[in-house]
């Protein structure tokens, strides 16, 4: 926001050169970004946080200004000169809904005379990035940054019944907006209605059907609160952003708005001629109240670790607006002023105290030994997940979960949430599922000719619920194509497939303490059938993956391409804790391996195999290797149809003792006898 010294000066004496200014209110958490001479006058520009619309006006820094040097504050007293005649007998004011206007101010002016602004006031409008319209516009224009309250002038006699109406608009009501733009409101959207339609969007903008003109001779000026959220909803939706909307938005003070108005009024009677009707048209059905707050002493000196002083403290707050009641020698009792909203707490009072006594004037002192800090253990499960894919040549991404909801559904039935005001079609929903989100980095880096790539995410999806709030789920995701490893002189490239992907998943899966995974076919829509799998535990899918879809890669222009992805339930891993490594010796005595020549019917899974085997409790059995599987097709008259050939190598080995040819041979029998229900019979084994 700009902020003109001269302005300033009107309220309170600034005893300081623009330099030492500019680094007092930073200090202060006004943080003056720049400033600038502009004539006779010198302009700031302050960075005003969201929580302190009270400083978006010219008297706001006024009043921090003059807490801060000691100075006094100029009290604002407008005594407007009124007419006989009673407003009231001009116009209505009526909120049929109060919970979103909670207050409605007006003031009727006859006789006005629309004509440009004196130069002063151009001058110091310009100063503060306003455009000059004409004296009307521009005195309300004026007061809103001087006081920090949005105002509206209307042509009364361009409002229907001279009646003003705050209600909900009706949906597909129209309205044109000041700046010329029709616009389709909705049953949300707040309006300044008259007798018939919809006169100004509340809050953010007048309309083009009652905005003050060269024939504009009686005004009514508006001064109003609105709930920020209402506000905030309609400036969103329309795509409207006004220096109004900006401070409704972030919560304008209620009991401004008398002041504002007759502010206005006064200017307006001194600039453009004309009377003001006797009264205020003032509709307040519900007048809000703010709570008081206990102030401790020792509550102070325990938070800032100094003692402040009992006049000082009463000193800061009473500059800043806020009501102090001494009680007894424990503390006081604190209303805050209807501006400061953001002031709830005691240690909100604390920190107003501290921000003017200066930071600069509590010791500085070191700890006597350092805080406890509690061990995040799902940072750290987080972060054995990057470094785990790190060391497998994978990139962590980062994109966004915004996407398009048609897309979306290529990946999963869950449905997204729909964004009510997105920026394009591409991002109009929160993502459900993360794989598009992956398809779209590799084709990235694709069209850039980086053609090896293994990529990971550890991100979010949202799914919509019939009702309350969505489901959030965090997911792991994988993405991988091109070359496992380039040519070189010692070997030949060699390209990814699924088990080097399964295999990264597995090797992922042994740093955590997981209960026994079944890995099995899976039929996820997006991956192509037969070369897809997933990781099961107790029913529950944790990972699926596999190769995406022709259909799908031909959509995105991939279909050269194999693009193998995976997605894991990452909450199922962060749930489970990391496997403790431990020291294991390796035996003394020697390795037995047998081979099972196999015959298997061809729908039954090795995982099952495998499963039946380490069922078995053979301590002594220390690995299973596939080594070789051929189809009936390469062994025509050898195995029957339907069936496969499968070479298995078990490896036995004691810890304690050399294994005798006979114990191994009453394991191998075991094992058979565990296969046969599965449809397993032996060929020849050696």
């Amino acid at each position: 926001m700009k902020v003109s010294l001269n302005w300033l000066k009107e309220f309170v004496d600034v005893p300081v050169q623009p330099q030492r200014l500019k680094a007092d209110l930073t200090a202060i958490g006004l943080n003056v970004e720049s400033f600038q001479t502009v004539g006779d006058d010198v302009v700031f520009e302050v960075e005003v946080t969201t929580n302190r619309p009270d400083c978006l006006n010219h008297y706001g820094i006024a009043r921090e200004v003059a807490t801060l040097y000691r100075r006094r504050l100029k009290t604002l007293e407008f005594v407007c000169k009124e007419v006989a005649a009673p407003a009231s007998a001009e116009a209505s004011i009526e909120i049929l809904n109060p919970e979103l206007c909670a207050r409605y101010c007006g003031r009727v002016i006859q006789g006005v005379e629309v004509k440009p602004s004196p130069d002063w006031l151009v001058r110091r409008l310009e100063a503060v990035g306003q455009r000059a319209i004409n004296n009307v516009a521009d005195i309300t224009n004026y007061v809103l940054m001087e006081l920090g309250h949005p105002l509206h002038a209307f042509d009364l006699v361009r409002l229907s019944g001279r009646k003003i109406l705050v209600r909900l608009a009706r949906a597909g009501e129209q309205l044109r907006t000041l700046d010329g733009v029709s616009r389709t409101l909705t049953a949300k959207d707040l309006v300044i209605a008259d007798a018939v339609r919809p006169v100004a969007l509340a809050g953010v903008m007048g309309g083009e059907d009652s905005e003050i003109s060269a024939d504009t001779h009686t005004v009514l000026l508006e001064s109003a609160w609105f709930d920020p959220a209402s506000i905030r909803r309609t400036s969103k939706s329309q795509g409207l952003h006004t220096e109004a909307s900006h401070r409704f938005e972030r919560g304008a003070d209620i009991e401004m708005a008398p002041v504002a108005l007759d502010r206005a009024a006064l200017l307006i009677s001194q600039l453009a001629g004309g009377e003001i009707l006797r009264g205020v048209l003032d509709v307040y059905p519900f007048p809000k109240h703010r709570n008081f707050i206990e102030l401790h002493r020792n509550e102070i000196q325990r938070l800032l670790g100094a003692e402040v002083l009992w006049e000082e403290v009463e000193r800061v707050l009473r500059t800043l607006g806020f009501k102090v009641e001494r009680r007894g020698t424990e503390g006081w009792r604190v209303t805050p002023p209807s501006f400061r909203l953001d002031v709830e707490r005691e240690v909100d009072l604390i920190e107003e105290v501290a921000r003017h006594y200066g930071y600069n004037r509590f010791p500085a002192r070191v700890r006597p030994a350092p805080p406890r800090i509690s061990e995040d253990r799902v940072r750290s499960k987080e972060l054995e997940i990057s470094s785990t894919l790190v060391a497998l040549g994978y990139r962590e991404i980062i994109p966004s979960a915004m996407v398009d909801p048609e897309e979306n559904s290529w990946f999963t039935d869950r449905p997204p949430v729909v964004l009510a005001n997105p920026l394009s079609r591409d991002a109009s929903a929160m993502r459900s599922s993360a794989v598009p989100s992956m398809v779209h980095t590799l084709k990235w880096n694709l069209d850039r000719d980086r053609n090896d790539l293994r990529l990971f995410e550890m991100g979010r999806i949202y799914s919509a619920q019939p009702k309350g709030l969505p489901d959030e789920r965090r997911v792991l995701v994988l993405g991988a194509t091109g070359n496992r490893w380039s040519a070189t002189v010692h070997s030949s490239e060699r390209a990814i497939d699924f088990f080097d992907l399964k295999g990264d998943l597995e090797q992922l899966f042994s740093r955590f303490d997981l209960p026994a995974l079944k890995f099995e076919p899976s039929d996820a829509c997006y991956l192509e059938e037969g070369l897809t799998g997933r990781f099961v535990a107790g029913g529950s899918t944790v990972a699926t993956l596999g190769l995406l879809r022709e259909g799908l890669a031909d959509t995105y222009k991939l279909r050269r391409r194999k693009i193998w992805l995976a997605e894991v339930d990452l909450e199922f891993l962060l749930r489970a804790p990391l496997r403790q490594r431990s020291f294991k010796p390796i035996s003394k005595f020697p390795a037995v391996e047998r081979d099972f020549s196999l015959i298997l019917p061809v729908s039954t899974p090795y995982g099952r195999l495998e499963e039946a085997i380490r069922g078995l409790g053979i301590e002594e059995i220390q690995a299973l290797t596939p080594v070789e599987w051929r189809r009936s097709e390469d062994l025509q008259g050898i195995i029957p149809a339907g069936h496969v050939s499968l070479l298995l190598r078990i490896t036995f080995q004691s810890a304690t003792r050399t294994l005798a040819s006979d114990e191994v041979d009453a394991s191998c029998r075991r094992i058979m006898e565990s296969l046969g229900p599965l449809g397993v019979r032996i060929r020849a084994s050696a």
